[in-house]
């Protein structure tokens, strides 16, 4: 008889992967905070970011061939857009937008407000936000975390705990809880898909929108509000928000479901292969 051998353990890669995440996002932050007479403070925040997506990412791939993490594919059938789950995701990610306003506006503004001086920053911070987040964000979170949750865990709670992971590393109250929703919808857009590129175009929208919407409110809190008033507008807004977002779980839950039941009895993430 032929022993199989026993799949390692998720949970070290995850949590060590996250550990460097941290670890080198605080390190190199100190690090490049030295710098900051040199050159502009904001560059050196744009590297600090930068850098700590690479070192962790490389730790990630560097744990392939001893844990059997998975990484994302290079190959090019597998980074092709879906435009229909892209539209839909950027009409999800509005309608939580709005959903979510009465809460977020009930949390402290003490750390959005630091954000939003981060933001005046110029030309590096709408940098680090609409394309180096987007693509490395996404490569890190759904690419590598939410892959390997997948694949131990199925399809659902490998995107609920994903997102949740994703959410957390914001640490602002106001984008844990926006964040965490986000994740689920790009989340869900990676396992129908298997492509990276659908959910970092939703993520570039989502982080473009808000850079445009700062540069002209100077804010982010309660943008849908400034946007859309307190009267009928925002009523009906926010009423068909709802209805979408109950839509929009319903056949999330249902495809990935299907999918899944597709792939048996196969890894639950072979969409993603």
């Amino acid at each position: 008889m032929i022993n199989k051998p026993t799949p390692r353990t998720l949970w070290f890669p995850i949590l060590s992967i996250l550990a460097v995440y941290i670890g080198n996002s605080m390190l190199l932050g100190m690090l490049f905070a030295n710098l900051s007479a040199i050159y502009d403070p904001a560059f050196w925040s744009f590297a600090a970011y930068v850098g700590s997506f690479l070192v962790t990412i490389g730790y990630a791939v560097a744990l392939r061939s001893g844990w059997g993490v998975e990484v994302p594919s290079f190959r090019p059938e597998k980074w092709r857009a879906n435009p229909r789950l892209i539209v839909a995701g950027v009409i999800l990610m509005l309608a939580t937008g709005i959903v979510l306003n009465p809460l977020l506006d009930r949390l402290p503004d003490t750390y959005i407000e630091m954000l939003d001086d981060y933001m005046q920053g110029g030309f590096w911070p709408m940098l680090t936000a609409v394309v180096a987040a987007p693509i490395l964000e996404e490569f890190l979170f759904r690419g590598i975390i939410q892959k390997n949750l997948v694949s131990r865990m199925g399809p659902l709670w490998g995107i609920v705990l994903g997102s949740l992971i994703f959410g957390a590393i914001h640490l602002i109250p106001q984008q844990i809880v926006y964040a965490s929703c986000l994740g689920l919808i790009l989340g869900s857009i990676y396992y129908l898909t298997g492509s990276l590129s659908s959910a970092v175009a939703v993520h570039f929208v989502n982080n473009g929108l808000t850079s445009l919407l700062y540069m002209v409110f100077g804010t982010s809190d309660g943008l849908e509000r400034k946007i859309l008033g307190d009267g009928a507008l925002w009523n009906w807004a926010y009423a068909i928000s709802v209805l979408l977002l109950l839509v929009g779980v319903w056949y999330a839950v249902r495809r990935i479901s299907r999918q899944r039941r597709e792939t048996a009895p196969g890894t639950a993430d072979s969409a993603e292969n």
